[in-house]
């Protein structure tokens, strides 16, 4: 028979290496479309900028229209034709906006194909989408990206409160083991499991909540 302390640490190991238990975790499901929409108005913003701009160069390049745009391409396009940009503020920030590059072509890459990122780079990318809507776009257009960015965070929230009185509970019960009897005791060895499917139910909550709230945020597009 195991010794109930070496039981207890065995449980409770098992429970917090659960991946939705990580500090830096967030759902892959939800990132994912949360990217896709965030690289179709990126791609839009983008679009519609060279629209303005450099038309003959986007129709050279072959964008008839947002979805034939990639943005990685977008940024290539417009360092060889910078100087046709007569906009005073694209041209101050412009240094500015090729340090988003790599971080806004990594949004397209993650999102066509599905590279799941731990919350930090995600969160990165999604400042770094509003920054670079704000610089091609205006304020205005960067409205829909920020109301994602404050869903995320309130999102994020309340998912980790979840996650943390689930963790607690846990615990509680472990503790609890410890002063029943052993053939009460031997039960916890059920506790990682029965954790791990709440566990996902909370994230299937979280990911649905993401979907439910992209589908009224882009229903009208």
């Amino acid at each position: 028979m195991v010794p109930k302390d070496l039981l207890h640490e065995w449980v409770m190991e098992s429970i917090i290496s659960l991946p939705g238990f990580l500090a830096r975790y967030f759902p892959f499901c939800a990132q994912h479309q949360i990217l896709q929409a965030i690289q179709r108005q990126l791609e839009t913003h983008a679009f519609c900028f060279l629209q303005r701009w450099l038309p003959s160069e986007s129709l050279a390049a072959g964008w008839t229209c947002p979805e034939a745009l990639e943005l990685h391409k977008f940024f290539r396009l417009l360092e060889v034709h910078q100087g046709k940009v007569k906009d005073e503020c694209f041209q101050l920030t412009w240094s500015t906006l090729t340090g988003w590059r790599r971080v806004i072509s990594s949004i397209r890459h993650a999102a066509v194909h599905r590279i799941p990122h731990d919350r930090k780079t995600f969160l990165k990318m999604v400042r770094a989408a509003i920054k670079f809507s704000k610089c091609i776009a205006g304020f205005e257009s960067s409205k829909r990206l920020c109301r994602i960015q404050k869903f995320v965070k309130t999102s994020v929230s309340e998912f980790d409160q979840l996650r943390a009185q689930l963790k607690h509970n846990a615990r509680l019960q472990i503790s609890l083991g410890e002063a029943n009897p052993d053939h009460l005791a031997r039960r916890l060895v059920l506790l990682p499991e029965a954790v791990r499917r709440v566990l996902q139910s909370v994230e299937d909550d979280f990911v649905s909540k993401v979907k439910q709230f992209l589908h009224a945020e882009f229903k009208s597009t």
